[in-house]
């Protein structure tokens, strides 16, 4: 392969273009000098990246080793469509793309969507990878996060993009730690801007690619090479545990947390998160980074943690109301956070179940009406999800948990007042 001598301008050059079995692999490849015969990094992006995503990371490791930015199709900048492609064929098509470029073995680094094909293709060609570092694996088939991918996919394909948009906000940041991570108000409106104006060829490439996620039914091996599974503290959309329940399994797995950081530590934490990408790929040590925290993953992954608190409002009761049939039921809540809530109901009735659609709770205190999907059910009680259609009912179900008089529940499940909120 030939390398570009990288400057910030050429980040922004028109790609090249590599074909592999008839499908299109564009990238842009950089070093610090013409020749370099070290082993090159390679990055795979998640949703809504591009290339310029990895400037922090790029502009960290290229004085070391060669760069290499992927995007197969319907990936990234990547306009081709690929309906019919699944996991491993994505792993195929970078093995492909490796030997034209006539390169033999290459570090690897994916984030999020592109952390699934780079482990598969990393347990699937072990020769071909010297590292590989994952960050927000989406690989388990929770039943949370399949209900919210499904759900996306309704409201795109209905044309509802700001209700689209707002669930993909609420999904990729954890809304009750935006104090500790620092998301800005304007950053979540950038990108909410951004989800929602999303073009045709865009909006077909996510359902594509949510289909192929959603069709995936797990690892069936792991990786050999030295492995780092890192991922932000608060990420509730690729659970801590889940992260570290992949590294384990991984034959040279390590586990990095990310502190103050959610699904977007990339952006959130970028020292941090640059200082572990460097280190790692140039083969440093990965201790005492700070804001890093590195765990033994078989430890870590047997831990139950809760990156939201749970409450229960001391006023009760509230209105269910059923949109399809107009009904409303009279329920209280037995606990609530800004993903879901435990309902129990004063009168039972068994219409309300896991098939049940269109259920709507209404807060009073926020101005607003949630929509909730029923996730499991019980003789009394319901477990649902809030799914959020409106980021100004999100800030206002955030500002009704947080200064609303509620009973905390902690992690033992024990009720503890929260005096902060009498004020």
């Amino acid at each position: 392969m030939n390398f570009d001598v990288y400057t910030p301008a050429a980040l922004k050059a028109e790609p090249q273009v590599q074909m592999v079995n008839g499908y299109k692999v564009e990238f842009l490849s950089f070093s610090s000098t013409a020749e370099n015969q070290l082993t090159p990094v390679m990055f795979l992006g998640g949703a809504f990246q591009t290339f310029g995503s990895f400037r922090a990371e790029l502009e960290s490791i290229v004085s070391d080793r060669p760069v290499i930015l992927v995007d197969l199709p319907s990936q990234g900048s990547n306009d081709q469509l690929a309906p019919e492609l699944n996991m491993a064929d994505f792993a195929d098509l970078i093995a492909g793309f490796l030997d034209a470029q006539n390169i033999a073995c290459t570090s690897i680094m994916g984030v999020s969507y592109g952390s699934a094909m780079a482990t598969i293709f990393a347990s699937t060609y072990p020769e071909k990878v010297e590292r590989l570092l994952i960050s927000g694996i989406t690989c388990f088939r929770r039943d949370s996060l399949i209900r919210l991918l499904e759900d996306s996919l309704v409201l795109l394909e209905n044309g509802y993009m700001d209700a689209f948009a707002t669930t993909a906000v609420s999904n990729l940041i954890n809304h009750n730690r935006m104090d500790d991570t620092g998301i800005s108000a304007t950053y979540r409106r950038l990108l909410f801007r951004q989800v929602a104006r999303l073009d045709d060829n865009e909006r077909l490439r996510y359902a594509q690619n949510t289909r192929r996620l959603l069709r995936f039914e797990g690892f069936t091996s792991y990786p050999e090479c030295e492995t780092l599974i890192a991922t932000g503290e608060y990420d509730n959309f690729t659970l801590p545990q889940e992260n570290a329940a992949v590294a384990k399994q991984c034959k040279q797995g390590r586990f990095a947390v990310i502190r103050n950081a959610d699904h977007l530590a990339q952006f959130e934490q970028k020292q941090s998160t640059v200082t572990v990408v460097k280190n790692f790929m140039t083969g440093q040590s990965i201790e005492g980074i700070e804001g890093v925290d590195v765990y033994d993953p078989q430890e870590f992954a047997n831990t139950e943690q809760r990156l939201q608190p749970r409450h229960r409002p001391m006023e009760q009761p509230y209105n269910l109301v059923d949109t399809s049939t107009g009904k409303t039921h009279l329920v209280r809540l037995r606990d609530i956070n800004f993903s879901g809530c435990q309902i129990e109901l004063i009168n039972p009735d068994m219409t309300i179940n896991e098939g049940a659609s269109h259920l709507t709770l209404e807060i009073p205190e926020t101005g607003h009406s949630f929509s909730l999907s029923v996730l499991k059910r019980d003789k009394k009680t319901i477990r649902c999800l809030i799914m959020q259609r409106e980021l100004k009912a999100a800030d206002a179900l955030i500002d009704y948990l947080e200064n609303y008089f509620l009973i905390m529940r902690d992690n033992t499940g024990k009720k503890v007042l929260d005096h902060s909120k009498m004020a």
